[in-house]
């Protein structure tokens, strides 16, 4: 195993994903590589919270990815995994995942069960799932 690729959206469960795909990689001499979607910029909080702060949406839902990332890439250091990149993407999290993958050349693909979207995934169904029908890769789902 050379490389894991780990999905982060700065939920619980993200963070959960984050320390057991460091201590996969750790253990295995494994570089790690971080992704993360950017938040959609139709969501009417983020819309509010620009025009309260006086900055762009743009700023904003970068802000929220970098943060997202600054964390996971916390959480990596805390077990000693060498992370090899961190990328913020703009689109569907599981084709994002899916792609960063094969572009990656990922062992496998770590993600949270449930991450930010709670009610977009009971009715469009998870990025997890998603994952599990369509990747190429293995997938690692941590609770």
């Amino acid at each position: 195993m050379k490389t894991v690729l780990v999905a982060s959206d700065g939920s619980a469960g993200a963070e959960r994903a984050v320390a057991f795909a460091a201590a996969l990689a750790h253990g295995v001499s494994a570089d790690i590589v971080i992704v993360t979607a950017s938040p959609s910029p139709n969501d009417e909080g983020l819309r509010e919270f620009s025009r309260a702060e006086g900055a762009t949406l743009g700023e904003v839902v970068e802000s929220i990815a970098r943060t997202h990332l600054a964390r996971a890439r916390t959480i990596a250091g805390k077990a000693d995994a060498r992370v090899a990149r961190t990328e913020i993407r703009d689109g569907d999290p599981a084709e994002i995942i899916m792609a960063a993958g094969r572009e990656f050349a990922a062992d496998a693909i770590v993600v949270g069960k449930r991450g930010q979207g709670r009610l977009a995934g009971l009715l469009l169904g998870s990025v997890s799932q998603k994952l599990v029908t369509l990747a190429d890769r293995p997938v690692v789902v941590v609770p």
